[in-house]
């Protein structure tokens, strides 16, 4: 019923009520004033009505030239007429009536008011209704008209609209804070949440569950050659091939409300992990992984470019190899490696050993940062000689770690730790400015022909601009830039970019020289090597160990010689430790050999007392010193 029909209603019921006590109330009066004496018994007259005559069922009037009277039949021969002012006088005037309408003006005062205050509050609504109406339009939400609705009514029909709408929203919204936005798997958070809920049901169920750790091999080369965003749609490509994996073995798990699959995770970077809540037979996670390895080894079509990648693999069995979400997924992490360094493309299985390995890193990273920070750490030197007469040619500056606790660590279990821990940066600088300050000494002791050799890493031509660098520790150490060497992997210098190739000729310009150390390890083309800016070649000592007994080594040694020769490049043997290679070496051209036949590396004291003692006027004749080969049993 609305609003008008209430009203309307109210007020018909009210007239009626008024019209009913009126012609109560005129009928009592009537006889009142009968019984009172105020009639008159004869009267000469004539039939006449009032208006209202209608609303006074039963009573009858009569007129007296301009007066009017209510007849009242006694008896069939007797009439008495009342003046009818007299009646509605008494009547208007009696506290019942007075009192009745009194109550029919406050009622009608009171709709009035009433409908005056809904008409507001129609306007207010009205108002809202375009406002929330403007919101959902906004939004974009399509909401269904109603047909003959109220403003009460539409407004509420379009606030639930707007909250269906913010529902979806809010849904959305939570779905992605655990959502990874490129790949549009959960995130590890979440990933972990499920994993924890999915571990304490298995333990009630005393099952076994498993953990796969996927990260993409080749994956930072594609992103170098092709940029970010071809890295990011090989991410998608990657995701949706995991996806397709786990439907495969059924291990299909989506959330109730947010719709996203929980045994399946971007966990970041190139990092991938499926979790399989039940395992029936121990051969599923391998089985598993087998097909991993199979799609993604498969190409990668990236616009018009097809680009192929692998994947390596840790598997982590709960409870065999941990008891938690976290610790599961480190373990999982640690067979991951090892199939890296095992020869990627290939899933490994964890053991406790592959565990005390990752302990043994963890341990050696925390202690190396506190002695970056203690700088506990020396220099050795090991000298490279000429072989003609074993002429110092320069010294290559080796760091050594005494740990307090275990001696020395050494240098091919710490760097590679540093190196990945980015470490190397600060431990580098070290290296640099002290080596520059050792041989600046020693410089200016005489020894002006002599250089001093320091190793640089690929993080460090990654992160670091090499000659303004390498310029700060000369200018602070005073070491002229021709006493300085810089010695870098043929694997580092095949792989560096343009940007660090400018860098390092801007070195050699300055009058700095580059080795390129452990070549015939990296598999460089010679246009390679011809355009590289470089000035001594270092062979790797396994061409040198293998030389004597093997031909073909001893035929590469040869064509290193002549290349070098062919180049104006110094040629340097590295790992000479008998006679026989020395001879080897000597005979094949290469003019100067470092390893244990000639010395260890030494302390900067041995160096000064063996080359400064004694010979300061054969060191500032020649601006060297000889030293002399040592046998190695």
């Amino acid at each position: 019923m609305t609003r008008a029909i209430r009203l309307t209603s109210t007020l018909v019921l009210g007239a009626l009520f008024v019209v009913i006590l009126l012609h109560l109330s005129f009928k009592a009066h009537v006889f009142e004033l009968l019984s009172t004496g105020f009639a008159v018994s004869s009267l000469e007259n004539s039939v006449a009505s009032p208006w209202y005559a209608f609303l006074l069922h039963g009573i009858h009037f009569s007129s007296s030239e301009s007066d009017l009277f209510v007849v009242i039949d006694l008896a069939a021969d007797t009439r008495k007429f009342i003046d009818v002012n007299l009646v509605w006088y008494d009547v208007f005037t009696s506290p019942i009536t007075l009192t009745a309408l009194a109550t029919l003006l406050t009622i009608i005062f009171y709709l009035l008011k009433a409908e005056c205050r809904y008409r507001n509050q129609d306007r207010d609504v009205d108002k809202i209704n375009n406002d929330v109406h403007n919101i959902l339009t906004r939004l974009e939400v399509d909401s269904a008209p109603l047909h003959h609705k109220s403003p009460l009514a539409g407004l509420s029909h379009s606030i639930h609209d707007l909250s269906s709408h913010l529902a979806r929203v809010k849904r959305h919204s939570e779905s992605q804070i655990f959502q990874d936005k490129l790949t549009k798997l959960i995130d590890r958070h979440a990933y972990i949440d499920h994993i924890e809920v999915k571990l304490k049901q298995a333990e009630l169920n005393q099952a076994k569950c498993g953990l796969l750790f996927i990260d993409l091999d080749g994956f930072k080369q594609v992103n170098d050659s092709f940029g970010h965003s071809f890295g990011d749609e090989i991410l998608i490509q990657v995701a949706l091939r995991l996806s397709k994996v786990v439907r495969q073995f059924g291990l299909e798990d989506t959330h109730p409300i947010y719709g996203l699959e929980q045994n399946l995770s971007r966990l970041g970077g190139d990092e991938f992990s499926i979790f399989i809540p039940t395992l029936p037979n121990p051969n599923l996670c391998t089985e598993i992984a087998q097909s991993i390895l199979c799609d993604i080894e498969r190409d990668f079509l990236l616009g018009n470019k097809l680009v192929k990648i692998g994947a390596s693999i840790g598997i982590a069995v709960y409870p065999d190899s941990a008891a938690t979400p976290n610790s599961l997924l480190q373990m999982a992490d640690v067979a991951m490696y090892r199939a890296k360094s095992d020869g990627r493309g290939i899933f490994k299985v964890y053991s406790p050993e592959m565990g005390s390995k990752m302990r043994r890193y963890h341990y050696l990273l925390e202690e190396l940062r506190l002695a970056i920070a203690a700088q506990s750490f020396y220099l050795s030197f090991q000298p490279i000689v000429h072989v003609e007469d074993c002429a110092i040619d320069y010294f290559e500056a080796l760091i050594r770690w005494n740990h307090p606790i275990e001696g020395l660590i050494p240098p091919a279990e710490f760097i590679p730790i540093a190196e990945e821990s980015n470490l190397i940066l600060e431990l580098g600088d070290w290296i640099l400015l002290e080596s520059c300050r050792q041989m600046s000494a020693w410089h200016n002791a005489g020894m002006k022909k002599v250089k001093i050799s320091v190793n640089v890493s690929g993080i460090q031509l990654k992160h670091r601009k090499i000659f303004e660098w390498v310029n700060t520790a000369l200018e602070k150490t005073g070491l002229p830039a021709s006493a300085l060497m810089l010695e870098i992997t043929e694997s580092t210098l095949i792989k560096a970019s343009n940007e660090t190739i400018s860098q390092l000729q801007q070195c050699r310009d300055a009058g700095i020289s580059v080795a390129i150390d452990d070549f015939g390890t990296g598999f460089s083309s010679l246009s390679t090597l011809a355009d590289l800016p470089i000035d001594v070649i270092k062979i790797d000592k396994l061409f040198i160990t293998q030389a004597n007994s093997n031909p073909k080594y001893r035929k590469i040694l040869n064509s290193i010689s002549e290349l070098g020769q062919q180049l104006e490049l110094k040629v340097v043997a590295e790992g000479v430790e008998q006679i026989e290679q020395f001879e080897l070496v000597k005979n094949l051209g290469i003019s100067c050999v470092q390893g244990y036949l000639v010395s260890r590396p030494e302390s900067s004291n041995n160096v000064g007392s063996k080359v400064l003692n004694g010979n300061v006027n054969h060191i500032a004749a020649t601006g060297t010193s000889i030293w002399l080969p040592e046998h190695v049993g």
